[in-house]
């Protein structure tokens, strides 16, 4: 008479395919092998392209080259592994991974065995789905807290100041232009501070040479007051005609000089630099506010949908990368990477188009820019996963 089970044993018997064995172990062991190792290449690439690219620069700044170098990419690297490097590790290791099994022949005993292709290929996803979770840590968590070490390396990886955009102060009425800003110094140079009477003419200008930020005493955060330096105001009645200012001098009876006057605004550092369409160190909560602050900055409601697509292209792009080694029957690692670089190429060509068109024009949606690189890449990479021989 056949024994019933026992609990436990049920629970085992039924993760059946689902449980942990020695070939996941060594898929496992091998895709972290190459992720090291793509890593350690990638990173010390970036690090040797970026200093000796960037030599001058780094040779202008007052500490020593030394300390320079160590503090940008120390802000620069995480940076551009949440936002650009991650899934190229994850596909070239990945690929890297089904190719050493390819060219050892360990998949034909493994299909012999009644291994699925798939199942095989469980612990890889199993990673980039971890990898997708860890780069999501990193743009909300973990570079929004870093801001000033990133403000100042992008500032050195630019090739100029920022040129912003202008604001619009709805509670004091200002349309502030400001025609260059530091993000770093957190100047802006050549300012003009406008304000319309209600029938639309104008009220006042302000000019002035230098906009600078003066941050409140012992404040972590952007708190504190805009004070313009050499300018001057110019005012006008409701009629369009302009004030006279009776007790200065002939030279000022239209034009009131300041060398010094506090802005009353609602406009914080953070609204001039997010016209830059690279800003990186922004949390979803920081460019929700930012989008709703300034809805007139399309990259931004871009840039809000793609902090959760983007991480997905970990998971997404394998779809697409693996069954090239497997239906080529691929035994070369050079292929394997040159194949993950070209995909990855394509996917970031077709990323920074539908973010170029969603920033420039309303033909297509922020929302559907973001997320139409992940749905072609997916929707093919899927196709071509399920007609893979198992």
């Amino acid at each position: 008479m056949r024994q019933p089970l026992r609990p436990w044993t049920y629970r085992v018997s039924r993760l059946g395919r689902f449980r942990i064995r020695t070939m996941d172990l060594y898929v496992t062991r091998t895709f972290l092998f190459a992720y090291a190792i793509c890593a350690v290449s990638f990173v010390g690439l970036f690090v040797l392209i970026e200093a000796f690219g960037k030599l001058d620069r780094f040779l202008r700044q007052d500490s020593s080259l030394i300390v320079t170098l160590f503090k940008y990419h120390l802000a620069m690297i995480p940076t551009v592994y949440a936002n650009y490097m991650g899934p190229i590790l994850t596909l070239a290791a990945a690929m890297f991974t089904m190719t050493t099994l390819n060219r050892q022949n360990e998949l034909t005993p493994l299909k012999g065995a009644g291994i699925s292709i798939y199942r095989v290929m469980a612990p890889i996803f199993f990673f980039a789905a971890g990898l997708t979770a860890f780069s999501f840590y990193l743009k909300e968590n973990v570079i929004p807290t870093y801001r000033e070490p990133i403000r100042s390396a992008l500032a050195l990886s630019r090739s100029g100041p920022v040129n912003p955009m202008p604001y619009f102060d709805k509670d004091n009425g200002y349309l502030i232009r400001v025609s260059e800003y530091s993000t770093t110094a957190k100047i802006g140079r050549r300012v003009e501070v406008s304000e319309s009477h209600p029938n639309g003419k104008w009220k006042q200008l302000l000019t002035a040479e230098q906009l600078e930020w003066v941050p409140s005493t012992h404040s972590q955060t952007d708190e504190g007051v805009w004070v313009l330096l050499q300018g001057s105001i110019q005012r006008w009645d409701e009629d369009g005609n302009l004030i006279v200012n009776s007790s200065a001098s002939t030279e000022e009876r239209l034009l009131m000089p300041f060398r010094r006057m506090e802005l009353i605004t609602t406009l914080k550092p953070v609204d001039l630099e997010t016209s830059d369409m690279e800003i990186a160190y922004l949390s979803w909560q920081d460019l929700k506010t930012q989008y709703q602050r300034q809805p007139y900055h399309r990259h931004l409601a871009v840039k809000l949908h793609q902090h959760f697509a983007f991480p997905l292209s970990h998971i997404v792009l394998l779809f697409l990368g693996l069954p090239f080694v497997l239906n080529l029957q691929n035994r070369s690692n050079f292929m394997s990477l040159a194949m993950s670089f070209g995909i990855c190429a394509t996917f970031y060509l077709v990323s920074s188009i539908a973010m170029n068109v969603a920033n420039q024009s309303d033909i297509l949606p922020p929302i559907l820019a973001a997320w139409l690189p992940i749905m072609l890449f997916g929707s093919l990479g899927i196709t071509m996963f399920d007609h893979l021989p198992t």
